[in-house]
């Protein structure tokens, strides 16, 4: 399997990369990764964070996680997208996003979830 890893932590910074739907295309899908990092350094209160990774399957699909993290809210401690791309004719497809949350308080606070915090 081979494996792309782009992997950037800061402990500032904001995340902008969670505008994009199944369908959208791209000729570089790397322009998600990029534009996580749009805005830096942010001018908001907490310690927010950004780490973004990607990896391609055995099939050739592109996973892209972009997690922001250290929000200044009482319930949401963070929030991660997953983008799967697939690629034909040279031309990159999200055919899967998912968004989870980190929940600051509740019971789950260690693992990120599909249910939003209250």
């Amino acid at each position: 399997m081979l494996r792309l890893a782009i992997l950037f932590t800061f402990l500032t910074s904001a995340v902008f990369a969670d505008g994009y739907e199944v369908g959208d295309t791209f000729e570089d899908p790397m322009v998600i990764a990029r534009e996580a990092f749009v805005g830096f350094p942010p001018e908001e209160e907490g310690r927010p964070g950004v780490e973004v990774s990607a990896s391609t399957d055995f099939f050739g699909q592109m996973t892209i996680l972009v997690a922001q993290t250290g929000f200044a809210d009482d319930s949401l401690a963070g929030q991660r997208e997953q983008y799967v791309l697939s690629e034909m004719d040279g031309v990159w497809t999200v055919t899967f996003r998912r968004t989870d949350y980190l929940c600051r308080r509740g019971a789950n606070t260690v693992t990120w979830q599909g249910d939003s915090c209250l």
